[in-house]
């Protein structure tokens, strides 16, 4: 026999005796306590249909059986299983049963992960793909991702592998999406030279039906113009639209009004001129109290973009019924408003990324040339209108040489690592293939640039990995490259292709190295990039992404506006910057003595002193109701659905995003609670007939007590005692401070306190705080969980759960900081491996 079929021989017979022994083992740890507990619901009688126990495989091999049994195992581990009501199995029984489990469920994920990785071949999802084009071209406003489908998501996250599906649709609309991308990079013409001034007065005549704004909100002294209150779009102060896009420099002598204000917050914006767009904030100033002083900013614009200056206010200038002129509160007096540009360098570093070193010519220059013909003469001063029906596009001399120069240089950054020749050697023929067929320079690159960003290589993560072996001389992982590893952390942490840094440190080998990669880690964190991370991380951990989904109904929340949804998510961006920049505890995403607050947030906050529209950080008061993010407007605004708050929905965000245990979904045939918006009852009441349903009342003892707790918060995220009605009502009608003319009826007093499913008792948000604090290493385990899965893309895996108690151990001694928890998550086995 030979040598190699000796050791398969004993290798099958080593997986035969594993198996007699596991199946022996089996029989005398689990299937006591099944026999004796289990069957009664999960057996022939199926009372519990859904999962058979007495016939359930035990081959931890197949998916589907593994996670039967895990979802036994955790049942057992939470006490759930055998039904607490029931006769409780002998403590050494149960453990034995748990520690089999475990064991055996650890070493069966183990091993597929150590057979085809952890992660299957994922492919960008719409929001990476947008940043990467944008960053790869330097075309930082392009919009592609509403040209595709919709990613899905799984365990909380659109870039999980498992549900990134690539169709036939998608490949036709990345080669749409690329098309768009490529020709956005080449200027239509040269530099048009814009420049012009306008006086208060002159905006007042110029812009259409100004004067129904005059006399009401804002009003003219001498060539300024002065206003009280946010402009319609039917009197704007602002330029006019700019001819042609580009980077423009605007200079403004603008000042502040108002008695008892130091500062008048204003928003700088962009319109476009037909309408079809919604205006763009781009920056925000407090305006200083006194004479107008002169600003200088430079914006990019698109054509037929306005840039205007609005003010930020809650104050209904319709409530003041005496003349204007007689009004003291806050306003913005502006002189005048220059704009000149665009200011860019040409040909933009767009056209550089893709046509460097080849000529712009004018379509009809180009189309003469290729006809042999006389070239047209071109005007100097030709108009924008001229160029729209001529435009320049790139003109090569030699284009088969070009071709070859351009997408050998292209296609080794799109691909985010060295591509072999043969495969540059393909789409380069498929460009001179165009070429020989007679097709334009233009034309023959296009083609060679979509199959460049509609290729494999382009849209899927390509994480080959090097075998490793361990002590024992057994198959232990499969480790990233250094390529893979650059783009998986680039993608974390930036959400887009790893920079030439990166890329040069994966090329030496040396990223794997811990110190290496802990300065990188660094390097990105400190990158204004990382926004990225803070944005699309708790955009989908805290559901931030859904902060504009709802409406508040303005009868009932008058008190909501623009200015405050604006400010809501920037809070708990700049509260998550905080804490990660400083590695502070993430405990304090539960509870903490600070927050990141303007003037428009501490006054719905009912905090004094905080003046400006500039977040920053501030203490807050010892009475204060605030603190950590679940009592911040954003999150309250997403657990609401506009009009009423549920227990239900809060309740259910706090077990799956804070604390990491997610409810079974509801019975199908359970209604869904209707709220009552006369304000007759509370939810309270309402939810005490679904606790009587004792299939309800098993899960709404855990996601009704976090709900409750969180009840003394208003869809907009005000605190409150009662319940704002829109009918009449005993309480009568209150109207609100600070916003006059703005009412609503009183209606129930909300009830206030809970008891949590394990009999602990809380009167308020406050208290319910610190049962959660009490239990830090399940806080830092789930934002452990989350941060694997968003890092990875891929959901936690049974074998994945020793690595996250391993972090969490290791964080706990650094005073769970979240900076030390992300080089924790990166330097772990999960992170470096496929």
């Amino acid at each position: 026999m030979s040598r190699l079929a000796f050791v398969v021989l004993l290798l099958a017979c080593a997986q035969v005796a594993t198996a007699q022994d596991s199946a022996s083992s089996f029989a005398s740890a689990v299937k006591p306590l099944i026999e004796a507990h289990c069957v009664d619901c999960h057996g022939p009688d199926l009372v519990k249909a859904e999962l058979r126990l007495d016939t359930l495989s035990q081959n931890l091999h197949e998916p589907a059986t593994l996670a039967a049994w895990v979802k036994v195992h955790d049942k057992l581990v939470a006490g759930e299983m055998p039904p607490r009501d029931s006769d409780r199995p002998p403590t050494a029984m149960l453990n034995g049963a748990i520690t089999w489990l475990r064991q055996h469920l650890q070493t069966a994920s183990l091993e597929q992960q150590q057979k085809s990785g952890r992660v299957v071949l994922r492919r960008l999802n719409g929001t990476e793909y947008e940043n990467t084009i944008r960053d790869l071209l330097g075309l930082p406003d392009l919009k592609l991702k509403e040209m595709l489908p919709d990613d899905n998501s799984a365990a909380g996250f659109d870039n999980v592998s498992a549900v990134l599906d690539v169709s036939a649709t998608h490949q036709l609309l990345y080669q749409e999406a690329a098309e768009k991308a490529i020709l956005a990079a080449i200027p239509a013409h040269p530099i048009i030279p814009f420049s012009d001034t306008r006086t208060g007065r002159v905006m007042t005549q110029k812009g259409p039906n100004f004067q129904q704004a005059l006399t009401r909100s804002c009003r003219l002294e001498g060539d300024s113009l002065i206003f009280y209150s946010k402009l319609p779009r039917y009197g704007l102060c602002s330029t006019p639209s700019v001819p042609t896009a580009g980077r423009y420099r605007v200079r403004i002598s603008i000042g502040a009004v108002g008695e008892g204000v130091k500062f008048v917050p204003a928003a700088f914006l962009t319109v476009e001129q037909s309408g079809r767009e919604d205006p763009v904030v781009r920056e925000f100033r407090d305006i200083p109290v006194g004479k107008p002083q002169v600003i200088e900013i430079e914006f990019d614009l698109k054509r037929r973009q306005a840039f205007v200056i609005n003010m930020l206010s809650t104050w209904d200038i319709r409530a003041f019924k005496k003349p204007i002129e007689e009004y003291t509160g806050p306003g913005l007096i502006v002189d005048w408003i220059k704009i000149e540009g665009p200011i860019d360098s040409f040909p933009p570093v767009s056209y550089e990324r893709v046509f460097s070193g080849v000529p712009l010519k004018a379509r009809s220059v180009v189309n003469a040339e290729a006809q042999g013909k006389k070239p047209p003469t071109i005007a100097e001063n030709r108009t924008e209108q001229n160029w729209l029906f001529d435009p320049l596009m790139p003109s090569s001399n030699q284009p088969k040489a070009d071709a070859e120069r351009l997408i050998r240089s292209f296609v080794q950054r799109a691909f985010r690592r060295p591509v072999s020749d043969e495969l540059q050697r393909h789409f380069v023929d498929g460009v001179h293939r165009k070429l020989d067929a007679k097709e334009s320079f233009l034309d023959a690159m296009l083609y060679g640039y979509k199959a460049i960003l509609s290729s494999p290589h382009f849209l899927l993560f390509m994480e080959p990995g090097t075998a490793t072996v361990n002590a024992q001389e057994e198959l232990a992982s499969t480790q990233l490259d250094d390529f893979a590893l650059a783009n998986r952390l680039s993608y974390f942490l930036w959400s887009t292709l790893p920079d030439e840094t990166l890329l040069a440190i994966a090329a030496r080998g040396e990223l794997r190295k811990p110190d290496v990669l802990r300065e990188q880690i660094e390097r990105l964190l400190g990158d204004p990039r990382a926004q990225r991370f803070t944005e699309n991380f708790t955009g989908q951990w805290l559901d931030l992404r859904k902060i504009a989904a709802t409406i508040p109904d303005p009868h009932l929340y008058g008190d909501f506006d623009g200015t405050l949804l604006w400010a809501m998510p920037r809070e708990t961006w700049s509260f998550f910057n905080e804490i990660l920049r400083h590695d502070r505890s993430l405990l304090e995403f539960v509870d903490s003595d600070w927050t990141m607050l303007n003037e428009r947030l501490a006054r719905h906050y009912g905090i004094p002193d905080v003046v400006g529209n500039e977040l920053r950080k501030v203490s807050l008061p010892a009475d204060s109701h605030r603190g950590g993010v679940i009592t911040q407007a954003s999150v309250l605004k997403v657990t609401a659905d506009g009009t009423q708050t549920s227990p239900v929905l809060r309740g259910k965000w706090v077990l799956e995003r804070i604390i990491g245990k997610p409810p079974s979904p509801p019975p199908p045939d359970v209604p869904a609670i209707e709220p009552d918006i006369r304000g007759a009852t509370t939810i309270r009441q309402q939810l005490d007939k679904h606790r009587t349903i004792a299939v309800c009342a098993s899960c709404h003892v855990h996601i009704d007590p976090p709900g409750f707790a969180l009840e003394s918060f208003d869809p907009i995220g005000g605190y409150r005692e009662f319940y704002r009605a829109s009918a009449r009502t005993p309480g009568g009608i209150v109207m609100l401070p600070n916003y006059t003319g703005r009412a609503f009826y009183r209606g129930l007093d909300v009830e206030l306190g809970g008891e949590t499913h394990d009999g602990k008792k809380f009167q308020n948000i406050e208290e319910y705080k610190q049962i959660l604090l009490a239990d830090p290493d399940q806080l830092a385990r789930n934002l452990t969980e989350k941060l694997l899965i968003y890092a990875t893309g891929a959901d936690i895996q049974f074998a994945d759960r020793a690595v996250v108690e391993e972090i969490v151990n290791n964080i706990r001694t650094k005073n769970y900081g979240l900076r030390t928890l992300v080089h924790e998550v990166v330097q772990s086995r999960v992170f470096l491996n496929k």
